[in-house]
């Protein structure tokens, strides 16, 4: 089912899931959140925990939208959120001590670069950052980021995360741009099904 072009059901998304034993749902998009929306990534990330009980979860760390989706995990389970970080330490302060954390810098050179060959396919704009991340160090900071976007869909077997099996976003009216838009086109290749907010949205009890 293609997620990308049909609104899902809610229905629809859980029957999608359903033969996956612990299916691994991303849960993203930009650091900036509409004080109205806030609520909802929140709330959305407890109801899909609560009624979910065997999926797990994984973010990113950044400000905003990871947060706000990660929290609503985390009032129901803490232990499910796996949380995908550019450097160790990243935002240290933000992470509740029960969250599996996974670091870039975990995985080895050769995923690495596997990683970079995919994040080039997704972004061919950034092909130059990426082939001078490890020479120039203001590149290597910014292809961290988008290094770790990548690890969020692909994941790491060495580091026993599986990969996402689809994934809900809020986005600026724009879905394809910053980082968020990588990751977007990253599980685009992949055949990753996602939903925006405002398909998941319609998810949410009412009330």
């Amino acid at each position: 089912m293609n997620f990308q072009i049909h609104c899902p059901t809610l229905e629809e998304f859980y029957a999608s899931l359903e033969d996956i034993e612990h299916p691994v749902i991303l849960l993203e998009g930009s650091r900036q959140v509409l004080q109205e929306h806030e609520n909802a990534l929140t709330q959305v990330g407890a109801f899909l925990a609560e009624t979910m009980p065997h999926a797990l979860f994984r973010s990113g760390n950044a400000e905003g939208s990871d947060s706000l989706f990660a929290a609503g995990v985390a009032s129901v389970d803490p232990t499910r959120m796996q949380v995908v970080t550019p450097t160790p330490g990243h935002r240290k302060k933000n992470l509740h001590p029960d969250y599996d954390v996974t670091a870039l810098n975990q995985v080895s050179s050769v995923h690495e670069e596997h990683l970079a060959v995919v994040s080039n396919a997704a972004t061919p704009a950034n092909q130059t950052l990426m082939e001078n991340r490890n020479k120039i160090p203001r590149l290597g900071a910014k292809a961290r980021y988008l290094l770790r976007d990548t690890l969020k869909v692909l994941g790491d077997p060495e580091n026993k995360l599986a990969p996402a099996n689809a994934a809900l976003f809020y986005t600026k009216p724009d879905p394809m741009s910053a980082g968020t838009g990588h990751t977007i086109r990253v599980c685009q290749q992949h055949h990753v099904p996602y939903v925006l907010f405002n398909q998941w949205v319609s998810w949410l009890p009412k009330g």
